[in-house]
């Protein structure tokens, strides 16, 4: 017989259902729990208690709030917190919702989360001080309106893709400081948009301002955010007066909880908290979240950047911004657009921020057409306006996007130039840049967050 491996058209492609592949170590010790906590309603709940659990030493708990079109037993499959359990101690219950598959965010809701931690802490050896609730979409709304409610029960409250709009918040305010920690997709847009939406990541993004901003005054966190992008992750660290914020987003990802979502909030956060006398406290947790030394954000049509959790001016407030440079449609000789190098726009600064953010010194030419930098360890760079040509060291070199000197300010497409002198990754979201010494990629709403901080702007979104 011929060899079936010789078939034909075989193509390297093959069509996979992502959706399915997201499988975790299964919560085999998951206990199913009954009871009437609301009145004239059976209850239930799932339990995960650890290996390491002693009668007498009290252990963290931790609620985990499933989302709507879900309950608790098919959400212990979505998350890492029973394996979190394990290695740091702690005991997580999943309850379901009083009503099928949704929270009511209501009174009743409430009070049954409140009779069920009380339920739990006479059950096993809970430790009061450090109670944490954490939600995803429908439950992320509940753990708010539990925190908003009941601060005094938490140590710390973490929240994920289910900011709730400012109709269903009604006006209501946290009664009290709270730790927070709140994740969101970057591309988290399912709310109510149509074929007219002029903007799909406004609705979701305002509804993300919104309950940050609940949080900022009662934490005492109306302060400068310290900024790290790791990879993927953004976070924005408000360290508050009171209570500090952590605002983390997911370059990428939609209306999802990460599966690595746990240890996130426990090593971002919840470790450091707990309540003293009556107060929340959180102290430094295992991974706290510091501004980055090697980052540098900019934005369209500001003179400043951000770095850690300072703005830093560069040019003049007037003349001195970062502009966006579009290219002139005139006829080519290639009848198709190709994005090649004089097809594409370019974000460019002033050359004095490499002054500012690099420490080199800066010569002009008599006419102001070449700029020589020199930076700290020596190096010396020749720029050209209206140029791509650039020497570096005394060696020719080319960039893809010229120097403009225009109204008397040297334009450099820094971009650019930060890739080919220091080997940086350059992110760009929303026309605001990201440059840093490491991997880290921008996400849309940490823009948006850092260019209001800047006085910035951004173009409309092309639908």
């Amino acid at each position: 017989m011929k060899s079936m491996t010789r078939r034909a058209g075989r193509q390297a492609v093959s069509v996979v259902n992502f959706e399915s592949l997201n499988r975790l170590p299964v919560p085999a010790s998951l206990r199913e729990a009954r009871g009437e906590i609301v009145p004239g309603m059976e209850n239930i709940w799932y339990e995960y208690v650890p290996s390491c659990y002693q009668p007498g030493t009290c252990l963290p708990l931790v609620v985990q709030l499933h989302g709507g079109g879900n309950d608790g037993r098919r959400w212990a499959d979505y998350t890492l917190w029973h394996e979190m359990a394990e290695r740091k101690g702690l005991i997580i219950i999943y309850p379901n919702s009083p009503d099928y598959e949704c929270w009511s965010c209501q009174e009743r809701d409430i009070q049954y989360l409140l009779d069920l931690i009380d339920l739990i802490c006479s059950k096993y050896s809970v430790d009061r001080s450090r109670i944490y609730m954490q939600g995803m979409s429908n439950g992320d709304q509940m753990t708010l309106a539990f925190a908003m409610a009941h601060p005094e029960v938490l140590a710390a409250a973490g929240f994920a893709t289910g900011p709730s709009s400012g109709d269903i918040l009604d006006g209501d305010l946290p009664s009290g400081p709270l730790p927070v920690i709140q994740m969101r997709g970057e591309k988290d847009i399912n709310w109510k948009l149509t074929e007219d939406t002029p903007d799909l990541y406004e609705t979701r993004y305002s509804m993300n301002d919104l309950n940050r901003d609940i949080w900022l005054d009662v934490n005492g966190a109306r302060n400068l955010p310290a900024v790290s992008i790791q990879g993927k992750d953004n976070f924005l660290f408000y360290p508050g007066t009171r209570s500090p914020l952590v605002q983390w987003e997911i370059a990428g990802m939609g209306h999802r909880e990460p599966v690595y979502g746990a240890q996130v909030f426990w090593d971002r956060l919840y470790s450091a908290c707990h309540r003293e006398d009556g107060q929340a406290k959180a102290g430094t947790p295992l991974r706290p979240v510091k501004g980055d030394d090697d980052l540098i954000l900019i934005a369209l049509g500001s003179h400043m950047a951000y770095r850690k959790n300072e703005r830093i001016p560069y040019g003049r407030p007037e003349t001195g911004v970062a502009r966006m440079f579009v290219p002139a449609d005139l006829p080519h000789f290639c009848p198709f657009p190709t994005d090649e190098m004089c097809e594409t726009e370019v974000l460019c600064a002033p050359v004095e921020f490499f002054s500012v953010l690099y420490s080199a010194e800066t010569v002009f030419d008599e006419a102001g057409d070449t700029c020589r930098l020199t930076f700290p360890d020596g190096r010396q760079i020749l720029l050209r306006s209206g140029s791509l040509l650039f020497e570096d060291q005394g060696e020719f070199r080319a960039l893809q996007k010229p120097c403009l000197k225009l109204c008397g300010t040297f334009y450099v497409p820094v971009g650019e130039l930060c890739q080919m002198l220091f080997g940086s990754c350059v992110t760009l979201a929303d026309d605001v840049m990201c440059i840093s010494g490491h991997w880290a990629v921008l996400g849309r709403y940490t823009a948006r967050t850092v260019r209001a901080l800047l006085g910035g702007e951004m173009r409309p979104r092309r639908k």
